[in-house]
């Protein structure tokens, strides 16, 4: 083995069948020559292929020649140059995702393993094998011994009906298997054979791939952190062009509200609807190119002229005076020119001075189409955006689709997020018949007429995050705190690394670094502080005085209480009910009892005529569990039991209980004291999930399943029977840790006065009665909530009392 190089050359072979690289592969193509500058980079085409095996092993090449598939003479030639050169091989459907001169340090021959999936597919289970090597990369030092043993195998194997047992990854890896077993104690140094793990150069799968998964940005992100290259398994030699043809994501995830409304009586339904594409209309309302914009309406016309959708128009309304005098052309007139396409037109509207609610109504009035989409004049849409949400809406029979999570990119801070889970009312696509009218707001005008819609017409929320980026440039409509409040709440952020890895990734499909370019430019006149109606549909952060509530007395309400043995408690339970200050003809009430035997059940009975003719509607429900425990329920011995049978009554009870309300309030049975105004304050908070803080009578914190974890999380030491239970104030802090917060966002909740937007719970938010991340009921659905992207927030100023223990 003294002349065997040990170490492996900075070269990149690839190889295709001419000097013509299909376009789809170029980008990857380029991949590796711009992470790996110091690299040599040799291409091969099937003719140098052929004159290399007749040249340097020209007895090989009636095997050559011999094969029936021409993936099996480049499955060849790949092992015949790294023997001959060494270096680096990789398949042009393989994309470098950072430089791997770090890989190949201190070894001489690197193979690796395809994700563990692959083993359980039919090939491989036939065969009994319980691992997969793939040649798709390879890199070797010239001359290792392991070549000559491959080589042998595969003259053995060149009558092999299946290029998987011929030549490819079943043949490499028994080779290797029998290599190892040859070289037993001495395959170490120049003759090592290094097998990669699978997610350093195999991140994803082939159903990753070809089920279109990998569209969804979280999904790469967490799939490549570890990852050198990622393979798109293409497979040109099996799937031909169909391998190479993007597709839309087989695996959508939507969620469908107010599912009983009617057609309007001007549509005939989105699902109806047959023959050629209906004509879609994006509206674009625009300053037009002032405030340095140019750039930024480029960008937008951009983003529609390559919409994969056939049949669309852009209608620009724009209330700017234009230019005069000075012989320059208005911006926005000679980017309509330059772009010359009859589908785009522009609408000037005598101003300024309108809002931006009646410059929208415009701009609907003037659409053609059978839909409308909403189009921003600062942010990136995905080519499929329009393709994927009217795709949604057909298959649906909605009315209207928007976005439940979008991206969010501050292009001068540097950061990226995925947004917590809301109606995004800038990704609106909706049939034209069933938009109401934008109220006259200067701003947030879109958010009454999203709840509007809602209210009235069968909505679809779409998750697909990556149809939408939302731009964050410094002179948004909204200001630096609004986008703060996102950045805090968001489901996945991304900076440094993970932040250019992830921006690299949209650049295929979105133009970034003209962004990036003239993110300076980008600026748009208006107002930065005008007032809000506190709203998390707004992502706003308001403060929440006693004052603001009493827009929210109308909110239609469900008070849920699950109860046990509770007759002694539930006359102050009824008056502290009645003290509300909110409608009660807003108020629903919903009870579940169950395993009491102190009368609880019957006193509720005998009391629901006279409830249900000051409330909206009052529902007793009974369920019982044969729960009863010996010694306080707080002792970590019964917790998970008790808590399991909690989750599942309140549970039970949503369900029996819900119906149209907007909000559930989950109240404890046993509170002794809340002020009058506690729904109002709660509501006025504008979060979709919220809860006060709870304390005993002597003032100190009560409720311990609302916490903050510290930054190192939760020790697995304190796990008590698959929950989280460490001792008190041990790596949580509860919400008296918070004395000059208005809001705080929490990890974990409790149940005492919970209040949830019920849109949550109909779309899968429950109390898990098994261990959810090691969490179970409330601080159970505080974790899923989490995993839908929804924040859980505590008000550590609005207090309620509980009874002492």
């Amino acid at each position: 083995m003294s002349d065997v190089d040990p170490v492996i050359p900075h070269v990149i072979h690839q190889t295709w069948k001419s000097q013509t690289v299909p376009s789809e592969f170029q980008a990857f193509q380029r991949s590796w020559i711009d992470h790996n500058p110091g690299f040599a980079y040799r291409f091969w085409t099937d003719d140098d292929i052929e004159r290399f095996v007749e040249d340097e092993h020209p007895a090989l090449l009636p095997v050559f020649r011999g094969y029936a598939d021409p993936i099996s003479r480049v499955d060849l030639a790949r092992y015949l140059i790294l023997r001959r050169f060494g270096g680096v091989y990789a398949d042009l459907d393989f994309e470098c995702l950072r430089p791997i001169d770090g890989l190949l340090e201190r070894r001489s021959f690197l193979v690796g393993l395809e994700p563990e999936e692959h083993d359980g597919l039919a090939k491989a289970v036939e065969r009994g094998l319980s691992r997969i090597l793939c040649p798709s990369f390879l890199a070797s030092v010239p001359g290792h011994p392991f070549w000559d043993h491959l080589l042998d195998r595969l003259v053995e194997a060149r009558h092999c009906p299946d290029v998987l047992d011929a030549t490819g990854p079943f043949l490499l890896t028994r080779a290797l298997a029998s290599y190892e077993a040859s070289h037993a104690g001495g395959n170490e140094g120049a003759a090592a054979v290094t097998v990669l793990p699978p997610g350093q150069l195999y991140p994803v799968t082939k159903d990753d791939c070809w089920s279109g998964r990998l569209f969804d940005l979280v999904f790469w992100e967490q799939a490549t952190r570890d990852a050198y290259a990622i393979h798109y398994w293409q497979g040109t030699w099996f799937r031909g062009d169909a391998g190479r043809t993007p597709r839309l994501p087989d695996r959508v995830t939507a969620v469908v509200t107010n599912d009983t409304a009617a057609l309007p009586a001007a549509s005939t339904g989105a699902a109806g609807r047959t023959g050629d594409p209906p004509l879609i209309s994006c509206l674009m309302v625009t300053k037009g190119g002032d405030g340095g914009r140019t750039d930024l309406l480029s960008l937008a016309i951009g983003s529609f002229t390559r919409q994969s959708w056939p049949n669309k128009e852009l209608v620009i309304v724009c209330d700017a005076v234009v230019r005069d005098g000075d012989g320059a052309e208005d911006p926005l007139d000679a980017l309509v020119r330059a772009a010359g396409r009859e589908d785009i037109r522009l609408v000037r509207v005598a101003g300024p001075g309108r809002t931006l609610g009646e410059l929208r109504n415009i701009a609907v009035d003037s659409a053609n189409g059978v839909y409308v989409c909403q189009w921003d004049d600062d942010d990136l849409y995905d080519p499929l955006r329009l393709e994927v949400q009217h795709m949604v809406l057909a298959r649906t029979g909605a009315h209207a689709c928007l976005l439940g999570r979008w991206l969010i990119w501050w292009p001068g801070l540097q950061k990226l997020a995925v947004s917590r889970e809301r109606y995004w009312e800038g990704s609106l696509l909706c049939e034209k018949a069933a938009m109401p009218r934008y109220p006259h707001l200067r701003r947030g005008e879109d958010t009454p007429l999203v709840e509007r819609l809602r209210q009235t017409m069968r909505v679809v929320c779409l998750d697909m995050p990556r149809l939408y980026t939302y731009v964050v440039h410094g002179a948004n409509t909204f200001a630096t705190d609004h986008f703060d409040e996102h950045w805090q709440t968001a489901a996945c952020r991304f900076t440094g690394d993970r932040y250019e890895a992830l921006l690299r990734e949209m650049a295929k499909r979105l133009p970034i670094d003209d962004v990036r370019r003239h993110g300076r430019a980008m600026a748009r006149p208006g107002p930065a502080s005008d007032s809000h109606p506190p709203s998390d549909r707004t992502g706003r952060a308001p403060a929440v005085p006693a004052s603001s509530t009493g827009a929210f007395r109308k909110a239609k309400v469900l008070v849920l209480t699950p109860v046990k043995d509770a007759r002694s408690h539930l006359p102050r339970y009824m008056r502290l009910l009645d003290r509300l200050d909110h409608d009660p003809g807003c108020l629903s009430l919903g009870f579940l009892e169950s395993d009491s035997v102190d009368g609880t059940h019957p006193w509720l009975a005998e009391r629901v005529p006279a409830l249900r003719d000051r409330y909206r509607r009052v529902t007793l429900l009974r369920r019982d569990y044969g729960f009863h425990p010996e010694g306080p329920r707080w002792l970590p011995a019964v917790q998970r039991t008790r808590r399991e049978i909690l989750a599942r009554s309140r549970n039970r009870l949503l369900q029996g209980a819900l119906d149209d309300e907007d909000w559930v309030l989950w109240l404890d049975v046993d509170l002794v004291h809340y002020p009058p105004d506690l729904l109002g304050r709660l509501l006025a908070a504008g979060r979709d999930i919220v809860t006060p803080h709870c304390v005993l009578p002597s003032g100190s914190s009560f409720d311990l399943n609302s916490f903050a974890l510290e930054p190192d999380g939760e020790r697995p030491d304190h796990m008590i029977d698959g929950l989280f239970q460490p001792p008190r104030g041990v790596g949580r802090r509860y919400l008296d840790s918070f004395p000059d917060d208005s809001a705080v966002p929490l990890d974990g909740v409790g149940g005492t006065a919970l209040l949830v937007r019920a849109d949550l719970h109909r779309e899968g938010l429950c109390f898990p009665p098994y261990s959810h991340r090691g969490y179970i009921e409330t601080e159970g659905l505080a974790a899923m909530a989490k995993d839908m992207g929804v924040t859980c927030w505590g008000l550590p100023g609005v207090k309620i009392v509980h009874a002492d223990r």
